[in-house]
């Protein structure tokens, strides 16, 4: 019998059922599936308070996650394989997530196989390469990576991503946007990576590690988003960094800081979307390269390969 866990942290629900769509299949008497929601002792508030919602984004991109609750596997429980599922936030995983990746409870990772699937808005580049960093840190095996996105563009998303975080709201908007959140036949569909793992549950003891879910397009990479996000992530980091030096999260005396902060994003996004737009085009010829080789590094390990 192999033995899977399934931990993710799910702030909207999306998350917690992209989870249990994707291990649908594994509900069979080969696996013995556990599943543990990530809860921190503090936890955030849905629909998210507006200040609420940006007093988090310093401590995200600085990495200073809450403390968890204890979960309910022991830390040196041993499993097969763990599928992590997670958030973006900020450009970054979710404050849970990665509360959980820096206690003493990541310990169930080391040397084991992990499958992470991301839950955002389109832009989740960044939040990826942070968790394959942050899982190889605690001695995880990552083999396969999965993302789901929001439906819609990134200017659209931009509106009903924001709208379903502060007031759960996820119906069409206007009549010309999209609704909030990810498609239900996109979630229904996770389950095919479940049913790959399920017919072909010996690969688990494969000892050198090779992914198993290529071919299913785990990861589609966008690239008219990798500039826009990259961009998004330098900006980001000197203002995390000043708002952590007025005070802790919660605190008022960096209250200005954070205001002053979410009033330049609503202008600064839809411009960096515009000079990155016109920056590809004019210097494709030098930049397209490199961009070609990071795009190879986001599908990684799990690839693309469209049947």
């Amino acid at each position: 019998m192999k033995r899977l866990l399934v931990v993710y942290y799910s702030h909207s629900g999306d998350v917690a059922r992209a989870a249990k769509s994707f291990v649908r299949c594994l509900n069979i008497p080969e696996v013995e599936l556990s599943f543990e929601c990530i809860k921190p002792k503090a936890d955030y508030p849905y629909p998210w308070n507006l200040y609420k919602f940006f007093d988090v984004f310093p401590e995200c991109i600085n990495g200073e996650p809450p403390e968890i609750s204890p979960p309910k596997f022991d830390e040196d429980d041993k499993f097969d394989l763990v599928i992590l599922a997670y958030q973006v936030w900020f450009l970054a995983p979710s404050l849970p997530i990665q509360g959980f990746l820096k206690s003493q409870y990541a310990k169930v990772l080391e040397d084991t196989k992990v499958i992470t699937l991301v839950v955002c808005r389109n832009m989740w580049h960044s939040a990826s390469e942070t968790m394959k960093r942050m899982i190889s840190e605690v001695g995880g095996i990552h083999i396969d990576n999965v993302v789901l996105t929001h439906q819609g563009t990134p200017l659209a998303t931009f509106i009903t991503t924001p709208r379903l975080l502060l007031t759960g709201k996820k119906d069409r908007l206007w009549g010309v946007l999209p609704p909030g959140g990810v498609r239900d036949r996109e979630i229904d569909a996770l389950s095919r990576f479940g049913r790959q793992i399920a017919n072909n549950l010996s690969a688990l003891n494969d000892p050198f590690n090779q992914p198993l879910l290529r071919g299913l397009n785990a990861v589609e990479v966008n690239p008219r988003y990798v500039i826009p996000e990259l961009i998004g992530r330098v900006l980001y980091r000197p203002w995390a960094k000043i708002a952590r030096f007025f005070g802790k999260q919660g605190s008022w005396s960096r209250l200005p800081i954070i205001c002053i902060f979410a009033v330049q994003l609503v202008f600064a996004i839809p411009i960096v979307l515009l000079i990155s737009t016109v920056f590809q085009v004019l210097f494709s010829p030098l930049i397209d390269k490199k961009i070609s080789h990071y795009i190879e590094l986001l599908k990684s390990p799990s690839g693309l390969v469209r049947s």
